[in-house]
């Protein structure tokens, strides 16, 4: 099945950090309009796909993205020698069914579950390039605890969860079934209050980090006047929780930018704002073949950037160079006179 066309729980497992620190998070983003996902969503969708195509022996299409298939080719060689004899190897498993009878908002899919004896595997692929950690994962935790309800594994089990990054390394983490038992009864108690009409939020850098609310949220708004407030003297020793706020801030700043970008995009205009065309790059289309074409050329390809290197009036084929365009920004107008 297509991921982009998988129907999600109203509460689903890649969100529960988010509503267990922010209940009201879920009430806000409900309220905000549909937006596509961002190229970062689309090519871990992509390699999702391929992985999956790669773990069930399917046909892979002849146009893949050859760093795609890389990626996804790690990740199949990872869960092949994860578990010798696992009892069972399920790839793409929802586990809706154990998390339901929790709370019938609660649902999820977990990328990989392997079973060897009283051991669970528990498998996240992610295709960032920064490490996330599995220790104290709420995510994982909640795809395993979804597994061990589906399987009806008694509390006496070990799991181990796994975030896998081609990109950025391998974290884990493994627990008793009843600390898993321990985060169902915090898990139920954090959806029933997050769906309640009165949920309330709680602005934190982790929360909001990819909060499609953070224009409307009150709490964001007011730790950002709040810490605009603060009294900042050169002398001023800066604090870890000054840091938080200020980073804070950035995050509401950056979600008011894109959104005015969205606006000006759809026809609506925004006085004295303007969008400015992103500029054209060149790059590399593959660096082997780049290197191996100015292996005689070593201080040119020294200088990297394509842009330099033609500059150099060296003759190279178009096709190891490539164009793209930077993002728009937001500029403001100059003030007629």
């Amino acid at each position: 099945m297509q991921h982009e066309t998988r129907k999600h729980a109203r509460l689903s497992a890649s969100r529960t950090d988010r509503f267990m620190s922010c209940p009201g998070s879920v009430r806000l983003e409900n309220q905000m309009p549909y937006e596509p996902a961002g190229e970062a969503a689309a090519t871990g969708t992509a390699i999702h796909e391929l992985s999956e195509q790669l773990l069930t022996n399917q046909l892979i299409p002849l146009d893949v993205n050859p760093e795609h298939l890389a990626m996804a080719k790690d990740y199949k060689k990872f869960i092949d020698t994860l578990v010798e004899h696992p009892r069972k190897r399920l790839i793409e498993v929802n586990v809706d069914a154990g998390l339901s009878t929790l709370h019938p908002a609660l649902g999820g899919t977990a990328d990989a579950v392997l079973v060897d004896g009283d051991h669970l595997h528990i498998v996240d692929l992610k295709t960032g390039r920064v490490l996330v950690d599995a220790i104290e994962n709420r995510q994982l935790l909640t795809y395993a605890l979804g597994a061990m309800r589906q399987f009806n594994a008694p509390g006496t089990i070990t799991c181990t969860m796994h975030i896998f990054q081609p990109r950025a390394g391998h974290s884990k983490w493994t627990v008793t079934g009843e600390r898993l038992i321990e985060h169902g009864v915090q898990l139920k108690a954090a959806a029933e209050l997050a769906l309640s009409p009165d949920a309330p939020t709680n602005a934190s850098v982790d929360a909001c980090r990819y909060c499609k609310a953070k224009t409307i949220c009150p709490s964001i708004r007011a730790k950002v006047q709040d810490n605009a407030r603060t009294d900042f003297k050169p002398d001023t020793q800066v604090t870890p929780e000054m840091l938080d706020l200020a980073t804070l801030a950035a995050t509401w700043s950056e979600a008011v930018q894109s959104a005015a970008k969205d606006q000006i995009t759809k026809g609506s205009t925004i006085t004295g704002w303007a969008m400015k065309a992103g500029r054209k790059m060149k790059f590399w289309k593959d660096e082997k073949l780049v290197a191996q074409a100015l292996k005689h050329y070593a201080t040119a390809w020294e200088l990297k950037s394509p842009a330099a290197v033609i500059k150099l009036g060296l003759d190279l084929s178009e096709d190891l160079i490539g164009e793209k365009q930077s993002a728009p920004s937001l500029v403001k107008e100059k003030a007629k006179e």
